[in-house]
């Protein structure tokens, strides 16, 4: 329960910011499904989220550039494949083991329509929010344990 409270919380929090601060409140979604997704709710699924979703970000940006200075026919389609490949070989790396979240960051550059340091910014500060709503679970959770205990030990 603490963990439902928490991300209602600074999720409903992080939807009501971002468009007041120029970021992509979808985005930033997208980001803390990453951090969730990862399932190390630490810093080192912090970290792992956000280089996944930088790599994820490059390899976008990368076939967009492919796709515009080669002018072939479907060239988006035959760069596409061609950087999914490599995105799945560089997703073997440990620190970014995890495709789906490069995935997420490649997909979203698309979606950002060449809006892409908003982008970038509000991809790392969702994966902040995944990493803010699981300590904000751990901190309701040890209240609620301390309250409980305390509650026992007078009865």
């Amino acid at each position: 329960m603490s963990s439902v409270l928490a991300s209602g919380l600074l999720c409903g929090l992080w939807a009501f910011i971002a468009p007041f601060i120029g970021l992509l409140t979808w985005a930033g979604f997208a980001g803390c499904t990453t951090f969730f997704a990862i399932g190390n709710s630490g810093v080192t699924g912090l970290v792992k989220a956000m280089l996944c979703n930088i790599t994820g970000f490059g390899c976008g940006l990368l076939i967009i550039w492919l796709s515009n200075i080669i002018a072939i026919p479907q060239s988006a389609a035959i760069f596409s494949g061609i950087v999914t490949s490599l995105m799945c070989l560089i997703g073997k790396l440990k620190m970014i083991n995890y495709v789906p979240g490069i995935f997420i960051g490649c997909f979203s550059t698309f979606a950002a329509n060449g809006n892409w340091l908003v982008l970038l910014f509000s991809l790392l500060s969702g994966v902040v929010l995944g990493y803010l709503c699981s300590q904000l679970a751990k901190e309701f959770s040890n209240w609620h344990v301390k309250r409980t205990e305390k509650r026992h030990s007078l009865t």
